[in-house]
């Protein structure tokens, strides 16, 4: 139907208001759209945190990664394990410093955790090995904090490896079987059979017979196989210093690096800790390592370090 000028003068009118309309409004639009929500801060795949203070270390670089809380809850068992395998002072690095072992106990109760247990299997004999390391020195005090060194059948409880290849049954220690929450806390170091040990070599102070691992299997895999059973929720490497030569027991070459590395997936830890020193007295990379080899074939993590984001700061 023909436009009349009546209908012209009503449309010119209401488009008029509109135009207004949305003049006045822009402003608001624009302030509600021009500012989307930033997107949360991604969490890295390792922190690696550098000073001279291991505790400030360790609360840094598990800030880095969220939080204790991001692994422990309240109520939580909590089953931290050391290298307390040896009769050596700290200074030797044999064993993990004690000042990592309480920071991490500390930041454990913190976060609402019912109880601590520090432990280890040990290779020298259990008494010597705990009072020379200074691990249970250095948590006393702690509520609900105990250090201790396992020995006795009781203390374990065998079960199966099912994903294993060399290794399918092992006696592990009960309280990483009951916990809630598993952090392993091993020294960086060099080794003798394994070539290093850090994270995963550390399970060998987890169960009753080491020497199984040793002489009846191949170690390194059966140090991948250990690795599909034992799941930490968080690995921290103690490098403050690194026992770089004569691992596991020293006497060697020790290099201050004054560092920790963490990290959830234990394969990285590992894979990464290789960079921080020549171990073995010339530097591996993870593919010179059985071990890693192998974990990563079990499709626990991966080899490329290039693609892991890690977080450095030095405090």
């Amino acid at each position: 139907m023909p436009l009349t000028r009546r209908d012209a003068l009503k449309l010119a009118a209401v488009g008029g208001l509109s135009a207004r309309l949305s003049a006045e409004l822009l402003p608001f639009r624009a302030a509600w759209a021009q500012e989307p929500t930033a997107p949360a801060k991604a969490i890295p795949d390792l922190a690696l945190i550098k000073g001279p203070d291991p505790a400030k270390n360790v609360r840094a670089a598990v800030a880095a990664l969220g939080g204790m809380s991001r692994f422990v809850s309240k109520g939580d068992k909590v089953a931290i394990k050391p290298n307390m395998g040896f009769g050596n002072a700290p200074e030797k690095a044999t064993t993990t410093d004690p000042r990592v072992i309480r920071a991490l106990a500390e930041l454990a109760l913190e976060a609402g955790a019912k109880r601590v247990m520090v432990f280890d299997n040990p290779c020298h004999k259990a008494d010597v090995a705990l009072g020379a390391c200074g691990v249970a020195k250095a948590v006393e005090g702690l509520d609900d904090t105990y250090a201790f060194t396992i020995t006795r059948d009781n203390f374990f409880r065998e079960v199966a490896i099912p994903r294993g290849k060399a290794l399918k049954k092992a006696a592990v220690a009960v309280d990483i079987l009951d916990a809630d929450c598993v952090i392993n806390a091993p020294v960086a170091k060099s080794h003798g059979s394994a070539k290093v040990s850090f994270g995963m070599k550390n399970w060998m102070g987890a169960v009753l017979d080491r020497r199984y691992w040793h002489v009846a299997v191949n170690l390194h895999q059966a140090i991948a196989d250990m690795a599909t059973f034992i799941r930490p929720k968080l690995t921290l490497l103690d490098a403050t210093r690194a026992l770089v030569t004569g691992g596991p027991g020293g006497p060697g070459r020790i290099d201050a690096l004054d560092t920790v590395l963490a990290g959830v997936n234990p394969v990285s830890v590992d894979a990464y800790g290789l960079t921080l020193a020549p171990y073995g007295g010339k530097g591996y990379k993870p593919q010179d390592i059985p071990f890693l080899v192998y974990a990563a074939e079990h499709q626990l993590g991966s080899l490329d370090i290039s693609t892991l984001n890690v977080f450095k700061k030095t405090v």
